[in-house]
């Protein structure tokens, strides 16, 4: 019974350093950027041409408020790897979705297909609206 209950302890212990070691390799990512990072790097790229921001929603998402200069590539798009594909891999993105959830699919998707420098906004668009962030919205 104590060598059941010191296994079990061992076990809980590896557990929490498993996912310690998970989420610190998450914390230190560059490219998650939280919303004021993600406001700083728009700032920085004002008048760069190859920047792109990015909202991989749905039509009806974007619409209900996005991004000042956000460009829609909806991620559920059958064609969506094809289109993103087609993007300028010297490009500087910044992307970001509802939650941040598809956004760091397409982060792994960019490294697969060799894209230089991509950010994702932690926490998708609901993080923005948390900080009080503008979002323009359509009158579609």
């Amino acid at each position: 019974m104590n060598a059941c209950f010191h296994l079990r302890a061992i076990l809980r212990l590896v557990t929490v350093a498993v996912l310690l070691l998970v989420v610190g390799c998450l914390e230190q990512d560059g490219r998650l950027l939280d919303p004021a990072a993600a406001v700083e790097i728009m700032r920085q790229n004002k008048d760069n041409p190859a920047f792109i921001i990015l909202d991989v929603r749905t039509e009806q998402e974007f619409r209900q408020g996005h991004i000042e200069g956000a460009v829609l590539l909806d991620y559920y798009a059958p064609n969506f790897r094809d289109r993103f594909a087609e993007l300028n891999r010297d490009a500087t993105i910044f992307m970001y979705c509802r939650s941040g959830n598809r956004s760091s699919h397409v982060l792994k998707m960019a490294d697969k297909l060799g894209f230089k420098t991509v950010y994702d906004l932690r926490g998708g668009i609901l993080a923005w609206k948390s900080q009080g962030l503008p979002l323009v919205m359509d009158s579609k």
